[in-house]
């Protein structure tokens, strides 16, 4: 029969080991024990937190598995993270909510611990190159709070007709009935406050008309030239 293969030579990491383990096994379990804790590396102190921040111990761990400031894992382009901004909830799409009604209530609202009475703001982010709100935006953009909209009392508003026409002005009241209804606004630049007819008005979002400066005055022009032509049309095929 042909002899039993050898056993491959022990280095040197293996016999240490087994030494470890043979001198172990003749300790008693106090004793283990307390080979055990004279051994341990001395407990931190709160000093030692302070001076190592919080935001390196990723990065430590990260450069560890190979990666560089600036570049992405494994050489790679840099990934820019981003985050939802969450919709009120129920709220449908291209909506706004409601304002809250204020007063009149039976009582003051029962609040949990950590919460406050005061109205949560209605946060949303804007695209500075667009002028457009977003649902997505990169980690680190600020939200803005959400302005009056439509002719609600503080929305802002662009004067396409009457004598007031291509001014700005923010809305104060609403009122009248049916096509008459009109509004009492405020000039942007004179302060002053006049009552122009809502028909004369256009809604204005203010991050649109800082991106695209006059942008309500030129859809409403071309809402009129639009309207023009089609009238033009009916009257010639009449």
């Amino acid at each position: 029969a042909a002899a039993p293969a050898a056993a491959p030579a022990l280095d040197d990491d293996a016999l240490a080991a087994r030494a470890l383990m043979r001198d172990a096994a003749a300790l008693g379990d106090d004793e283990r024990y307390r080979r055990d804790v004279a051994t341990r590396a001395e407990q931190a102190t709160g000093e030692a937190y302070e001076s190592m921040p919080i935001e390196e111990f990723g990065k430590a761990m990260l450069r560890g598995m190979g990666w560089k400031e600036g570049e992405g894992i494994n050489g790679k382009a840099e990934v820019v993270p981003v985050e939802y901004v969450p919709r009120p909830q129920l709220l449908g799409l291209s909506a706004t909510p409601a304002a809250e009604a204020g007063g009149g209530g039976k009582g003051k609202k029962f609040i949990k611990p950590g919460e406050s009475r005061e109205p949560k703001k209605d946060m949303i982010y804007i695209d500075k190159e667009t002028g457009k709100q977003k649902w997505v935006k990169k980690v680190g953009e600020e939200l803005v709070e959400r302005g009056a909209t439509g002719f609600a009392a503080g929305a802002p508003v662009a004067i396409v007709g009457g004598v007031h026409k291509d001014l700005y002005a923010r809305v104060v009241s609403t009122g009248g009935i049916a096509d008459q209804m009109s509004a009492v606004v405020k000039l942007t630049v004179s302060k002053e406050t006049v009552q122009v007819p809502l028909s004369d008005l256009r809604p204005v979002d203010l991050q649109l008309e800082k991106s695209r400066a006059g942008f309500a005055f030129r859809q409403a022009a071309q809402e009129e030239a639009a309207a023009a032509a089609a009238a033009a049309f009916s009257a010639s095929s009449c």
